[in-house]
């Protein structure tokens, strides 16, 4: 005997094709351990993958940078502080001009 099931979604829903890729943006803390002209190193409590790309935002005084990242590797903490188990290293992906000269502005270092 089949149970009938009163459905309350107001759209109907299918199952994607096994070949689509459907992401999700999703905004996860993590603390800038250090930060040079190609790169940053991150800590985080969840572990990254490496070749995930991110959007990371920094700011430091009134200075504002919004780039995107690479995550090249990753390896665990044993000795982290603050539950910051996860260690990652990223490079910089396409940095525009001004990107670049606020990232030098930003480190204290005279353009390159």
């Amino acid at each position: 005997m089949s149970e009938v099931v009163n459905e309350r979604r107001r759209a109907p829903r299918i199952q994607p094709a096994p070949d689509s890729r459907l992401s999700l943006s999703v905004s996860l803390p993590v603390r800038v351990l250090d930060i040079g002209r190609s790169g940053v190193l991150l800590g985080s409590k969840t572990e990254l993958s490496i070749g995930e790309r991110a959007q990371l935002r920094a700011t430091v005084g009134s200075r504002s940078l919004s780039v995107v990242i690479e995550i090249r590797h990753v390896s665990i903490d044993d000795k982290a502080r603050n539950g910051l188990r996860f260690r990652a290293g990223a490079v910089f992906v396409m940095l525009r001009a001004e990107e670049r000269l606020m990232l030098e502005q930003m480190l204290g270092a005279e353009p390159a």
